[in-house]
């Protein structure tokens, strides 16, 4: 679009391709809400007032409210199993028309190839996706990671995508920055050198430390727990995501932080969702419906879904209504049920009433060649058998509505010498392979999870994805094992020495290549099967997180046990 073409629409000379009418107006700036009229030329808005009254296609409001498009300040697309497109179909008709992705998950798998492939698939469709380049792959030196990403390709990827890649992605190694880590401050450096973001991640992190992390130019952060930790980094100058996942969920924790006076430095994001929570609870929309529920303004929740993160990123033409901005809008019954009616998108309907109304596909088809490629060492080379030595054992013990874990001491139950199971007091065994490289496997033991029998195997593990099973008895791990080498990927429940139900993930073994219904279809089933082994909650994302090398206290990777916050590997015994 040239300005010597909407110039003329908005002095009322040409006619708008599109003339909003009747609409209740949200404006982020004022705060007020306004009654007028929108004109649209190609996917610009060009004036508002009720002076505009014609235009070549008229959409009438009615006195509904509309406002900006909403965005996600931070996501990983992986965690939802859904390829780029049928992501984006699954949060279009919740309002969600903007999102910042962080492609760190698929990256840890295949490097540039995997980044190269999530950029391109989404490519001329109807979602603005930037992307933030993955400042750690492999994450931490606690794992084996199936990539290598390097300054060099961060300069290389950063000149061929410069609009399309705005931030470095989540920097989960604040040690590495802490003790100026070479690599990864020249990764900083380079980013920060190209007016790029550099995204934080530092859960706990405070007083002197937290300064210094700071000082990178780390400017914001979505693992806050608490209003405390919330408001300390806020007043050191972070934007703080407030995120709503589907494992992690801090809204309504971290609200009594926001009050207005400081809310214009908060931002909404998802992190991870599972596409079955997004058709349950919607997206960004949810959370703000939510937020309204629990007394915070919705102009201020509005503001934080919208113009907040725009303007923390830098996206100029995003998060208002207003001349010039972009024709991305949401259209809602009121300000508090807040029903969606309509998603706008570049000035045509995409969504109505929850449903899509237009096709949506890519201009890029190809996925890596190596898709599919899941290297463990042989079967008969693990041994899932740990002996009694007669100490206790440490054993990762999950809580409820965060990552954040703690370690446990126990002493274990034996048989015959041997440190098995015991369901009755909640300890399942988990064993982690390295599926990149097949160098090995580390075995350990989990509370928390309530497997009463049977497995769960998934080559989701965060953050290097190896491949994980968790089980009650070493016959059905080993049954997981061997199912998800041959589905090339994926999850996997069993019982009783049966394949129960099965997800398969061929696109890295972290996405499925099948429709947004079908996924959706066949993960209900996947869930209810793993209900069937005694969960009586979601505990799947949970299993996703044990590997998570980067979150306290205590997880465990292909390489054995990890205390976060010593920054070593420990063994199973305790001394």
């Amino acid at each position: 679009m040239k300005i010597y073409e909407i110039v003329p629409v908005a002095l009322g000379k040409k006619i708008p391709d599109v003339l909003i009418k009747n609409a209740n107006i949200v404006n982020v700036f004022s705060g007020k809400v306004e009654n007028s009229n929108i004109a649209l030329f190609k996917k610009r808005i060009a004036g508002i007032g009720n002076e505009y009254k014609n235009g070549k296609k008229i959409i009438d409001l009615k006195g509904a409210f509309i406002l900006p498009g909403l965005i996600d300040a931070h996501v990983h697309i992986e965690s939802s199993m859904l390829s780029p497109i049928e992501f984006a179909k699954s949060i279009l008709p919740f309002g969600t028309t903007t999102i910042i992705a962080d492609p760190h998950e698929i990256a840890n798998v295949l490097g540039v190839d995997g980044i190269e492939y999530m950029i391109k698939s989404t490519e001329g469709i109807p979602l603005n996706v930037y992307f933030a380049i993955p400042s750690a792959v492999p994450a931490t030196n606690f794992e084996t990671s199936g990539a290598l990403l390097g300054p060099e390709d961060m300069v290389s990827l950063v000149d061929k995508y410069p609009f399309r890649i705005i931030a470095l992605g989540e920097v989960m190694n604040f040690p590495g920055v802490l003790n100026c880590e070479r690599e990864l401050i020249t990764k900083i450096e380079i980013l920060r050198h190209k007016y790029k973001k550099i995204d934080g991640h530092a859960p706990g992190l405070t007083g002197k430390e937290l300064n210094a992390y700071i000082d990178a130019f780390v400017k914001s952060d979505h693992e806050c727990e608490t209003p405390t930790e919330a408001l300390e980094k806020l007043s050191k100058g972070m934007q703080i995501f407030i995120r709503e996942g589907t494992a992690a969920r801090n809204l309504e924790a971290l609200l009594p932080a926001v009050n207005i006076l400081n809310h214009h430095f908060f931002s909404f994001c998802t992190d991870d969702r599972d596409p079955l929570d997004i058709n349950l609870r919607g997206h960004i929309n949810g959370i703000v419906k939510t937020a309204i529920k629990n007394g915070l303004e919705p102009i201020i929740a509005i503001r934080m879904a919208t113009i907040n993160t725009a303007r923390y990123f830098n996206l100029r033409s995003m998060g208002a209504i207003a001349p010039g901005y972009k024709a991305d809008f949401v259209v809602v019954d009121d300000l508090y049920n807040f029903n969606i009616l309509y998603v706008i998108k570049d000035s045509k309907i995409v969504a109505q009433n929850g449903e899509l109304t237009v096709e949506i596909s890519s201009v890029f088809k190809n996925v890596p060649d190596t898709i599919g490629c899941i290297n463990i060492i042989p079967f008969e080379k693990i041994n899932l058998k740990i002996k009694n030595i007669g100490k206790k054992i440490r054993v990762i013990s999950l809580k409820k509505g965060t990552l954040i874990t703690d370690e446990t001491h126990i002493e274990p139950k034996v048989i015959n010498g041997v440190i098995v199971c015991d369901p009755d007091n909640d300890i399942a065994k988990i064993i982690v392979l390295d599926r990149h490289k097949a160098s090995g496997y580390s075995i350990g033991f989990v509370k928390g999870l309530n497997l009463k029998n049977g497995a769960i195997g998934t080559t989701i593990g965060h953050d290097s994805h190896n491949l994980a099973v968790v089980g009650t008895n070493d016959e059905d791990i080993m049954l997981a094992i061997k199912q998800i080498q041959k589905i090339n990927g994926g999850i996997v429940v069993i019982q009783n020495g049966e394949v129960v139900s099965k997800l398969a993930l061929p696109i890295a073994g972290l996405m499925s290549d099948k429709n947004l219904n079908d996924v959706n279809s066949n993960l209900n089933q996947l869930k209810k099967s793993i209900e069937l082994l005694g969960c009586s909650e979601d505990i799947l994302m949970h299993i996703h997180f044990l590997q998570l090398a980067v979150i306290p206290k205590l997880k465990i990777t292909d390489k054995g046990l990890v205390d976060i916050t010593k920054q070593k590997i420990l063994d199973i015994y305790v001394d």
